[in-house]
């Protein structure tokens, strides 16, 4: 232990912040860690295959990654952090080209981003370029695996004790170190919390001690809250952003599989990085909610008319995507004595059941049922949800819906926030939750809601919103993207264009205004964070242009702040969707628009 510590603290004494301490130590950590994996395999394979193919190349990639620690030692911090992403990255394209499918080495993708996110967490610039060379490497790959530029040396059809043996050697170690980089990613966001949670009792502290420095010591409190505002909306839309393209290469590798059945081999990756990514953005989508609850931001309930059969086939139908990579199906009903509409608020309804079938999905046993059940108790309600996982200790029970708790799993980790929001949740709409477990058989969580039926009035007009929720053709549709990230330009043009739409694409506000008046198209996708003329200015032009102004404006934003999309959607936007975005989504919402104007 002695000896670890000295090697993941090497190049110390050359620095005094605290957080670049951290970044540094993680470094050094993950490049011993890797380089011990490397070796031990690359002697492994030595061994028992005498190929120098299989066994050199990881035995220079563990000498290369112990340079990093050296170089760390001389204070190239930067070029140590880049170095261990390169080097992960030339050795994980080598052995994905040489082993074909026998080993999952592209799950290490998810890994180099969470690596990227953390070594370089205040290098905007270095944090770009890592990811970037990051997805570059990841492309690079899929395109040798699809036109086979190189023959594996280890095939399927080829089987052998020593690839059985190879596989499953490789398959949990690619799984520790995805885990192990989520794990510092929580901590530090855990870290961070504690941190701010010091100064603010430290500062509660000083009001009791001063009385009359009160209002200076109540603004500066009032200022580190705004502050923690700011500081987790820009870490959210800087993760936003690069999730943004590995959700949409998720979609459209899934889109590609369904269209050619010779890419079949490639869908339990394609099902794997699309199940990684949508985790990662409930893990961003809870922080935030979570934020907001400890500001005291609380949303009070907008009811609407609300199909509940259709509410709840839309949501399975996302979640059985994510819950197929585990053999998982998940089986809905709905009572027959539950009126077909009753009135609520979709937004917090989706929230609180998006929460209980991602907490199934995660615990419940591979080749299972997740069982959804909707039924009517007297003057109320009920979602309820069932997983056939391990179960919940009953000493457990009482403390699962604190904050930051959670159980252990081997599907996809979380922060421990989703049941905590549930609560706050089914509270907010005036119910409450409850959870019923047996070991080894396991577990059901039970949110009971008010049943409010609504007018009749009302029920006519939701049949005929929901009669205009189908989606539309988008063939020969001119669709104008105003989008400065390059990856997200070519993860919508590559969508929509598949869907038969033309395609304008512009990297800024001004050249998308003179772009939308010479082309007059059907409907813009507007990022509200442009360069130059920002995403509401540009909006505002767009909606005072007599030319412009009857054209729809969908705004695709990283900020998934309520304050935000209301202040949009006031000053004329027609819809929000927060990246990443769900393929299904925005079509339907394209759908919605394109009717609306081709029937005014």
């Amino acid at each position: 232990m002695s000896l670890f510590q000295h090697i993941s603290t090497t190049g110390y004494d050359r620095v005094t912040d605290e957080d670049q301490r951290r970044s540094l130590k993680i470094v050094n950590t993950l490049a011993l860690v890797t380089a011990l994996m490397a070796g031990i395999f690359g002697l492994g394979c030595y061994v028992m295959t005498w190929d120098l193919q299989l066994s050199a190349p990881a035995l220079i990639e563990s000498l290369l990654l112990a340079a990093v620690i050296v170089t760390n030692r001389f204070g190239k911090f930067s070029s140590a952090g880049l170095a261990l992403i390169l080097i992960n990255n030339l050795s994980i394209q080598y052995y994905s080209a040489i082993m074909g499918r026998v080993t999952e080495v592209h799950l290490l993708f998810i890994f180099l981003v969470g690596l990227s996110l953390l070594v370089f967490e205040k290098d905007r610039r270095m944090r770009a370029l890592s990811i970037g060379l990051t997805i570059l490497a990841f492309l690079v790959g899929e395109i040798n695996m699809y036109n086979g530029f190189i023959t594996p040396i280890v095939t399927a059809e080829k089987r052998s004790p020593v690839q059985f043996v190879i596989r499953w050697v490789t398959i949990p170690s690619i799984l520790i170190l995805d885990l192990t980089v989520i794990y510092y990613y929580v901590r530090n966001m855990e870290r961070q919390r504690k941190k701010e949670m010091r100064q603010v009792q430290e500062m509660l502290q000083t009001v009791k001690e001063h009385n009359r420095e009160l209002e200076i010591l109540t603004a500066q409190l009032a200022k580190a809250t705004d502050a923690k505002t700011v500081f987790v909306r820009e870490t959210s839309h800087e993760i936003r952003t690069p999730l943004n393209a590995i959700f949409g290469i998720s979609q459209l590798l899934q889109l590609k599989v369904e269209q050619d059945r010779s890419l079949a081999p490639i869908r339990q990756l394609a099902d794997h990085l699309y199940a990684a990514s949508y985790n990662t953005r409930e893990i961003i989508n809870n922080v935030l909610e979570f934020s907001r609850i400890e500001a005291g931001k609380i949303d009070t309930p907008q009811l609407e008319t609300l199909n509940v059969r259709e509410w709840l086939e839309g949501i399975v139908n996302m979640h059985q995507y994510v819950a197929s990579v585990k053999t998982v199906r998940i089986r809905a009903s709905v009572a027959d004595d539950l009126p077909q509409l009753i009135s609520g608020d979709k937004i917090l309804l989706s929230k609180t059941l998006n929460n209980l079938l991602s907490n199934a999905i995660k615990f419940t046993a591979q080749e299972s049922t997740i069982t959804l059940d909707v039924f009517r108790d007297d003057n109320k309600w009920c979602l309820q949800v069932t997983d056939q996982g391990e179960g919940i200790r009953a000493d457990r029970l009482s403390t699962i819906f604190n904050a930051f708790v959670t159980e252990r799993n081997i599907f996809l980790e979380g922060t421990g926030l989703g049941l905590h929001i549930t609560r706050h949740l089914a509270t907010l709409m005036g119910g409450d939750i409850k959870v019923y477990s047996v070991m080894g058989k396991g577990t059901t969580f039970t949110v009971n809601l008010p049943l409010q039926v609504p007018a009749e009035t009302a029920c006519n007009n939701d049949n005929d919103n929901d009669a205009d929720a189908d989606l539309c053709s988008l063939t020969d549709t001119s669709i104008l993207i105003i989008e400065d990230d390059k990856m997200s330009q070519l993860i919508l043009s590559r969508f929509l264009s598949g869907l038969g739409s033309r395609i304008i694409v512009a990297g800024d506000g001004m050249e998308g205004l003179l772009l939308a008046k010479a082309s007059r198209p059907d409907i813009i996708i507007l990022d509200s964070h442009i360069p130059g003329l920002s995403g509401k200015d540009t909006l505002a032009q767009i909606r005072a242009d007599e030319m412009l102004q009857h054209i729809p404006v969908i705004i695709a934003s990283g900020d998934a702040f309520k304050e935000n999309r209301e202040e949009l959607l006031l000053a004329g936007a027609d819809d929000y969707l927060v990246k990443p975005i769900e393929f299904k989504a925005l079509q339907a919402t394209l759908s919605k628009y394109l009717r609306a104007n081709a029937h005014p």
